[in-house]
């Protein structure tokens, strides 16, 4: 029986739910792309992931709903709607307000939804309603943190996620809050329960530790649904799931093991985050090939283009080299300012069909696609329909496998968002740095 069910904006926000779930005893799968068919009933944990964060409008809703009637048929005590722990969003894009709207329309008489996005292991607080982040060893303020308030599609000017999330409601309505205070002094069940009592349609809770977080999954267990009509609900990061599998197994985490490769690696990124462009320069820098994807082939298909890019990755990967190929290293990359906004379909669906064609010629066994909004179109090109966790590696950062229908089955794959993992991480998943 599915305890949990969860429906996520993005895939490598996805896999980090699974990499939760797998590192405190549960099992885990993650359906990508959606479609009607039902989901697997193997795993204490099931979910779906799609491009959410990267739509708005009426493609966001009509794939928000769809995904959460596929889930609802699970029957789950606990529904988890994954949104990333730096909370990025925007009224028009990736719109956390409208996902809890439609919760609320597809599950009538729910109330209001409890948004979590805390996760503490990853450097991510909610305090007094506003969230933080931890950058470069010093916590920032979300609308002053050096990465998130310059994100490229979803800049965070707002700090406050009542108002962040007030600014993306239909009607505007600020939601309520559970502050800090009332975990220390006991008032929590009592605070969860006035702020469930309230007329709006979310209320923001406050955690700064993994403690906070388990009392959020007791709570949420202790509610029960009027008459089974809908499961528990919550907006919320992998902490949350955490905090789930932590509580149901009562086990301590497992420890990441060191990784190995079978043969040379090949990376594909298309994130603009200064962690991943510190990742790709490390890799580089220790003799990785780098394989720069022009800037035209970004805006638009162009076989010849493409060609050159695939000719260059597979005589890399036939010389026995690891490969990093990326759209851009950071925000500070002229390519970056050259091609304006991307469409994450295209792009995502370039490197997935680069990494199943050099696969499918066994060129490579290992791995990393890194980036949140174009990792779902990565892996749909890439035949993918089921992950499942089959190694701890980074926080948030699980090292994955698919099932047997993905031109990639059988490969070691990494799934890395961009604010995701230390600098030498894709060394370590190459097996030629030490974890620590």
């Amino acid at each position: 029986m599915t305890a949990v069910s969860f429906v996520a904006d993005d895939l490598t926000g996805a896999a980090d739910v699974l990499a939760q779930a797998h590192r405190y005893g549960l099992d885990a799968v993650l359906v990508v792309g959606g479609g009607n068919a039902p989901l697997p009933t193997d795993a204490d944990v099931v979910g779906i992931a799609g491009p959410a964060r990267s739509l708005g409008g009426a493609a966001f809703d009509d794939l928000v709903r769809a995904q959460l009637a596929q889930v609802a048929r699970t029957g789950a005590e606990v529904l988890l709607y994954k949104v990333c722990s730096t909370f990025d969003s925007a009224p028009g894009m990736g719109s956390i307000g409208r996902g809890i709207e439609l919760l609320r329309e597809q599950f009538p008489g729910l109330g209001p939804v409890a948004v979590a996005p805390a996760q503490p292991q990853f450097g991510r607080y909610t305090a007094f309603s506003n969230h933080f982040g931890v950058f470069a060893g010093q916590i920032h303020r979300l609308d002053r943190h050096p990465v998130m308030s310059r994100h490229p599609s979803t800049p965070m000017h707002e700090a406050d996620l009542r108002q962040v999330l007030a600014e993306q409601f239909t009607d505007r309505r600020s939601p309520a809050a559970l502050h800090l205070p009332a975990y220390a002094d006991g008032s929590f069940p009592e605070h969860w329960q006035a702020c469930q009592a309230e007329s709006a349609p979310a209320f923001v809770v406050d955690a700064v530790t993994d403690e906070h977080l388990d009392e959020v999954a007791r709570a949420l267990r202790a509610d029960g649904p009027p008459s089974g009509s809908h499961p528990r609900v919550v907006v919320g990061s992998g902490g949350v799931m955490a905090a789930l599998a932590r509580t149901a197994t009562g086990r301590e985490a497992r420890r990441p093991g060191p990784q190995r490769s079978s043969g040379p690696v090949l990376t594909v990124s298309a994130s603009a985050s200064s962690t991943t462009a510190a990742q790709i320069g490390d890799a580089v820098a220790q003799g990785w090939a780098d394989v720069a994807v022009p800037v035209d082939l970004l805006t638009s298909p162009d076989p010849d283009l493409t060609a050159d890019v695939e000719k260059q990755t597979a005589a890399a990967l036939s010389a026995g080299r690891d490969v990093v190929v990326h759209t851009t290293r950071g925000s500070e990359d002229p390519r970056y300012a050259a091609a304006g906004p991307v469409d994450p379909r295209h792009v995502g669906e370039l490197l997935g069909t680069l990494v199943g064609r050099m696969a499918a010629a066994g060129l490579t066994r290992d791995v990393a696609v890194l980036g949140g909004d174009t990792s779902s179109h990565a892996l749909m090109a890439m035949g993918v329909r089921e992950l499942r966790v089959s190694d701890q590696f980074v926080t948030a950062g699980p090292i994955c496998r698919t099932d047997d229908h993905a031109s990639v089955a059988g490969c070691r794959l990494l799934l890395k968002g961009g604010q995701v993992g230390p600098p030498d991480v894709l060394r370590r998943f190459a097996g030629q740095a030490a974890h620590h």
